[in-house]
């Protein structure tokens, strides 16, 4: 896996928890009675969060766009993805 792809891997997985989050806080206003959707929000939202930081990190390893190409160490993958 590249860099570039990584990135892309992170924005997707962050991009997905952001519009569940926002989602589930509609859900909220439909059925307020439901207070398993009020941990879901909280879950979504630090989700979302905690893809863009990752992704903020492996941005700044890949410094220009020679290294976008690079191959990804194992261990940063994993990393990452966690």
């Amino acid at each position: 896996m590249t860099y570039k792809e990584l990135l892309q891997t992170l924005a997707d997985k962050s991009s997905a928890n952001y519009k569940d989050y926002l989602q589930s806080k509609i859900h909220i206003l439909l059925r307020p009675e439901d207070e398993l959707l009020t941990d879901k929000v909280q879950q979504y939202k630090d989700a979302s969060t905690h893809y863009e930081k990752k992704f903020s990190a492996v941005l700044a390893m890949a410094r220009n766009e020679e290294e976008l190409d690079r191959t990804v160490p194992e261990e940063e993958i994993n990393a990452a993805l966690k």
